[in-house]
Formats: C-alpha cells, structure tokens, sequence
C-alpha cells in the first residue's frame, strides 16, 4: 500500500511540474490542446470538439423558416465514383440548394440535419460581415487606421495599418497559421484562455498592405476592433444582425476562449449544414432576407468579393482572395465560398442559382489550381445535381 501511495504520488509531482513549467513557459495552451488532439490520434482540432468548449450561442431566428424539399430529391443521386469520393474524404454532410429547396442532402457516420459541426475558418468570413455590418450602421469604417481603436498600433509602421488591410490578410504581421505546430501562434490562439492578450504582442514591422499572407491573427484583431468601436459580443451581433433574420431552424454556439471570454474570430462556429446554406443563401440574394429586409447591403458584399490583387509571398498576384471571403474564377460563372481547414464549405455559385455546403473531416490536399481538387469536386456534384 505504501509503495502504491509513493507511486501515485510521483506521477501526481511530476504532472503538477510539468504543468507549472508549461504555463510558466507560455504554453500553457498544451495542457487544454493535448487532450483534444495528440490523446485522441489527432495533429490539430476536428469537428466534433464542441463538448471540449466553452462557448456563446448564437440565437435562431424567432420564426423559423425550413427549407422546402425538392418534389424528385428521391431520384436524384451521386454516382458511386462520387460517393467514394466522399467516402475517401469522410464526408459528413452534403447539402445542395437551389432558390428555396433543398435539391439533395446526404449525412455520413451518426450525423443528420440536427447534428452541429465546426466550421474552422468560414468564422472568418462570418466576422468579415460582422465588420461589414457594423461599416453600415456607422460603428467604423473599413479605411479607418487600426490606431483609432488599438492604441498599441500608434507607432511608427503600424500606424499604416487599417482595417482593410486586416480584412484582406494584407497586415504583414508575423503570425504563421499552422496548428500542426503546438508551439505556434494559431495552436495557442485555438486553446489559449486569453486571445487577446496573446495576440497583443504581434505587431507589423513593415510593409502593412503590400503583401497577402493568410492568417487567422488578422481576424483577432479585427475581433479586437469590432468591441472597441461597438462594444458589443460577437456571437450576439452576428445572430441579431444575421443568423435570426436569414430563418435559421436551431442554435449555433460560437467557441470562446474560455468561460465569459472572448469568440474565436477565426474560427469554431458550430451549426448544421441546413442553417449554413442560409448564410450562403444571403449571400446569392445580395443580402436580402426572405421578407425583403436588407440584413447586409449589396455594395458590401461587393466590396467583400473584390479580389486583393496583391502578390503572395511567392511573387504570385492573389485575385482569388476578397475580404476574408474565397473567390474562384477560373470555371465559367464566378464563385465564393467560405472555407474551413478540414474541407468545411459554403460554395455560392450566383448565376447557378447553387448554394454547396459540404461538411466532413478531412480536404483533398492535391492542389488543382488556386484550390485543392476537393473544391471543383464539390462544385462538378452540385451542377450535376442542379441539372447545369
């Protein structure tokens, strides 16, 4: 017994060093992040971590309007190629809509239309509204200086930061963006308890505006701005402004940093793949609601889909990147799409009439063009199912 006590006392020292080393070391991040990824097989978050978080909810709307359901979805199928493909990729969900209904919906594993999944960086184009909306009601406006509300921005080459910049990932601060790495800033930025305070020290050391970086920093600081200039919650702006007015059938949660804190702007909204359809239903109809209520302007949504037409970091000209919102322009009709980083998508393809949600756990990593294979696969079933 003795022995046993000595044992358990060991591993309890050991653990409680190792902690306290890792929170003094800045890294403290580990100790929440390691039991979500490294314990469970994992290298980076997945979309079933909504039990791990602390989270806001983002409200529905009051009435609900569900989305009518094709008269022939019975006949319309994938074909067993598409299907593997799925398969192969883990889809989750797959949802295609056109107008008001519902063309064809297929779920994987235990997943239906009530089943919530994270959406990783398709928060960054929810925020990118946010600002948008907030430009309109006369909170801020996208040229302003990061100065005006970030005072630590005040000097020397961060005084020519703005908000465009931000919203086009055109900053130039060096953030990085992997959460391969745990010791990286997008790994402490996913499990931190204070985002702000760990974005604080990132600031531009030259040339704000002139190169495309992308990076979900940006996004924090613009989560940053947007409080300072209208002091209200994310989570709550975005649902009053957009989730409850677009008809959406259940609540989403948007994940915190920790308990009462702060939304992770860049990414971990979680909903259904009906309600984000909705989102991109918006979208298709410049902004319009169902009732004709403008819930964001189309002048705003063209700003949005404008490309940053600024060099990577490659030399390469990015045309296909707007205000944290993707663009596609090498098929025949423009696209955009909100994009997560496990092949989370909401694909508008305006003269279509198409909204493509496809939700799941991994992306195809074969590039094709400005974008992984996966994409125009998504997009080639969808113009199949609409009969283009």
């Amino acid at each position: 017994m003795r022995n046993l006590l000595r044992y358990f006392l060991i591993v309890f020292f050991t653990f409680l060093v190792i902690g306290i080393g890792l929170e003094l070391s800045g890294n403290g991040h580990l100790l929440e992040g390691l039991p979500q990824t490294y314990f469970r097989g994992l290298t980076k978050p997945d979309i079933d971590d909504l039990k791990f978080s602390d989270t806001r909810v983002i409200a529905k709307a009051n009435q609900p309007e569900p989305w009518k359901m094709t008269q022939n979805m019975e006949k319309i199928t994938l074909s067993e190629e598409d299907l593997a493909y799925h398969e192969q990729l883990k889809s989750t969900a797959f949802l295609v809509t056109k107008g008001d209904e519902i063309l064809y919906e297929q779920y994987w594993e235990s997943y239906d239309e009530h089943t919530l999944s994270n959406s990783f960086s398709m928060a960054k184009t929810f925020t990118a509204m946010c600002i948008m909306r907030a430009e309109e009601e006369g909170w801020l406006t996208t040229t302003d200086q990061v100065c005006k509300y970030l005072p630590r921005f005040c000097e020397g080459e961060n005084t020519k930061l703005t908000i465009k910049h931000l919203l086009q990932m055109s900053s130039n601060i060096n953030f990085g963006e992997s959460y391969s790495n745990p010791f990286g800033y997008q790994a402490k930025a996913y499990f931190n308890d204070d985002l702000f305070g760990l974005t604080a020290p990132y600031l531009v050391k030259e040339g704000a505006g002139t190169i495309w970086k992308y990076q979900g920093g940006d996004t924090v600081i613009l989560h940053e701005i947007f409080e300072s200039a209208t002091g209200k919650s994310l989570a709550e702006f975005f649902s009053e402004n957009f989730w409850q007015r677009i008809g959406t059938e259940h609540e989403a949660y948007w994940g915190l940093d920790d308990h009462e804190g702060k939304e992770k702007a860049f990414s971990a909204v979680y909903a259904t793949a009906r309600d984000f359809a909705k989102v991109g239903k918006l979208f298709r109809d410049k902004g319009r609601t169902s009732n004709g209520e403008q819930a964001l302007s189309a002048y705003s949504i063209a700003k949005m889909k404008e490309p940053v037409n600024l060099p990577d970091k490659d030399g390469n000209l990015v045309d296909y990147y707007g205000y944290q919102l993707w663009l596609l322009h090498d098929l025949d009709t423009p696209v955009h799409l909100w994009k997560g980083m496990r092949g989370q998508y909401i694909i508008n393809i305006p003269q279509w009439g198409l909204t493509i949600v496809r939700l799941g756990h991994e992306r195809d990593d074969k590039q094709e063009k400005d974008y992984s294979e996966d994409v125009y696969r998504w997009i080639d079933m969808g113009k199949k199912i609409g009969g283009l």
